[in-house]
C-alpha cells in the first residue's frame, strides 16, 4: 500500500498524536530529551497547533498509510514569513515530522503539487543541519541551499535553508 499525503484539520482526535510524534521526532533528532521536548512545546504543542488552526495561511499536510497517520509538516504561505526571497509568491515547508523516507517523499511531493496548483513560484524549507535524511532527500529532489537571516535560535541546532523554483 502506498503512502498518500493530504490536508488535515487540527481536532482533538489528532492533536495529541501530533504533539507526541513531534516530541519523539525532535528528541531523536537532537539526541537530547529536554531539547526535543522544548522545541516541540514551542512549535507543535497542542496549544500551538490549535492556535495555527485559526491562521488560514498555515496548513497541515499529513502522510497516511491507509487510514493511519504516519508523518506531517506545516505549509506556511503567510506573506511576512515568505518575503525577501526574490519570489513573487513563496511557500514554506517547516516542522517536518517523519519516521521514514517514504513518508518524507510523499509529503514533499504533495507539497510541490499544491504549490504548483496554487501558482507559487518558490518552495523553501528550513532544515536542521543534523537532519541529514531530510537534507539528502531535498538535494535529491533538486532543492538548492541558500542563505537566510532569521531570528537567533541559539539553543537549537543550526538550520540550513533550501529552495526550489516551482513551474
Amino acid at each position: 500500500m502506498s503512502k498518500i499525503a493530504k490536508f488535515v484539520v487540527i481536532i482533538n482526535d489528532n492533536v495529541f498524536w501530533m504533539e507526541d510524534k513531534a516530541v519523539q521526532f525532535y528528541t531523536n533528532l537532537f539526541k537530547e530529551k529536554d531539547l526535543g521536548e522544548k522545541y516541540a512545546e514551542q512549535h507543535l504543542s497542542k496549544k500551538e497547533l490549535f492556535r495555527i488552526q485559526n491562521d488560514f495561511s498555515i496548513e497541515i499536510l499529513m502522510a497516511y498509510l491507509g487510514e493511519t497517520p504516519q508523518s506531517y509538516l506545516k505549509l506556511d504561505s503567510s506573506r511576512i514569513l515568505n518575503e525577501n526571497l526574490g519570489a513573487s509568491k513563496a511557500i514554506n515547508l517547516s516542522e517536518i515530522i517523519y519516521f521514514d523516507e517514504e513518508d518524507l517523499k510523499a509529503l514533499i511531493k504533495r507539497a510541490e503539487e499544491i504549490a504548483s496548483q496554487r501558482k507559487h513560484d518558490l518552495i523553501w524549507v528550513k532544515a536542521f543541519a543534523v537532519d541529514t535524511a531530510l537534507i539528502d532527500i531535498l538535494r535529491s529532489l533538486n532543492y538548492e541551499e541558500f542563505e537566510r537571516k532569521e531570528g537567533v535560535e541559539d539553543q537549537f541546532p543550526k538550520r540550513i535553508y533550501f529552495q526550489k523554483n516551482v513551474n
